[in-house]
């Protein structure tokens, strides 16, 4: 009972730190990100959560997932240490510690991909808007208005940004910068050739629907070509063996029993 006494306490000690989690916030609004590190994790979690809160954030997060896991293995450290369980805790913590970054890398990844599919949609209602009359401002106010997406979100952010003065070019030279997609990429430099050289605005819009068309095609069907791969690996280790078994298998067992006789 005594050497299970220190993983016990060590045990105890880590679901009190994940409990008393949320009371970390207030502490954690007064760290400082150094600049090298809020680079990198900017290009890790996005523009649009890489504000000083959604560092402090993803930090506390860090923070906590380590300090538990190293709770955790110390006390099995101080139950049965060797090399072996060094090395082990080791890993373990420094797993921790990126484990939220790698799923604020995720969610970005996720809201990227569903960026795009939402913006290929929404050209259609923009192509409406302007031809019924409305300017791009109006109908990005108007989408913003109706929906609440992470869309809708940067178009509200775009028209915030020509409120507060900036020239509809910067504005959408930051909305580019915040979501670094394909679509957006196109996007935004189809608007800004627009606005240089005054072509009609419609037909910007309409050439780039079909364009964002022709990619979301393209992305079905690259992934409708990767499936076969995929569906290699499962075929190998799972459905091949259960074959061989039921298919080999009574032809094995009747050799057996024919040399055994």
């Amino acid at each position: 009972m005594s050497q299970w006494a220190p993983a016990v306490l060590w045990g105890s000690a880590a679901v009190v730190l994940v409990r008393r989690a949320p009371s970390l916030g207030d502490r954690w609004r007064g760290v400082r990100v150094a600049p090298g590190l809020r680079s990198r994790m900017i290009d890790a979690v996005g523009h649009v959560r890489g504000t000083t809160e959604g560092l402090r954030s993803v930090l506390r997060d860090q923070f906590i997932s380590a300090a538990a896991t190293l709770a955790l293995v110390t006390g099995l450290l101080v139950w049965n240490f060797s090399v072996l369980n060094l090395i082990f805790a080791m890993v373990l913590v420094a797993a921790a510690w990126q484990i939220p970054l790698i799923v604020a890398r995720s969610r970005e990844k996720t809201r990227r991909e569903e960026f795009d599919l939402e913006l290929s949609d929404a050209l259609g209602e923009l192509i409406m808007g302007v031809e019924a009359g409305l300017t791009l401002e109006a109908v990005m106010n108007l989408y913003a208005q109706r929906r609440r997406t992470s869309l809708a979100t940067e178009f509200a952010f775009v028209l915030d940004r020509i409120n507060l003065g900036d020239s509809r070019s910067a504005a959408l030279e930051r909305f580019r910068e915040r979501t670094p997609t394909p679509g957006v990429a196109a996007f935004v430099s189809a608007l800004q050739q627009h606005q240089r050289l005054g072509t009609p605005l419609a037909t910007v819009l309409r050439r780039q629907r079909d364009s964002s068309s022709r990619r979301r095609r393209q992305a079905v069907e690259e992934h409708a070509a990767k499936l076969s791969l995929k569906m290699v690996f499962p075929t190998v280790l799972c459905i091949l063996p259960v074959l061989m078994i039921v298919v080999v298998g009574p032809a094995i067992i009747r050799l057996v029993q024919t040399l055994g006789g």
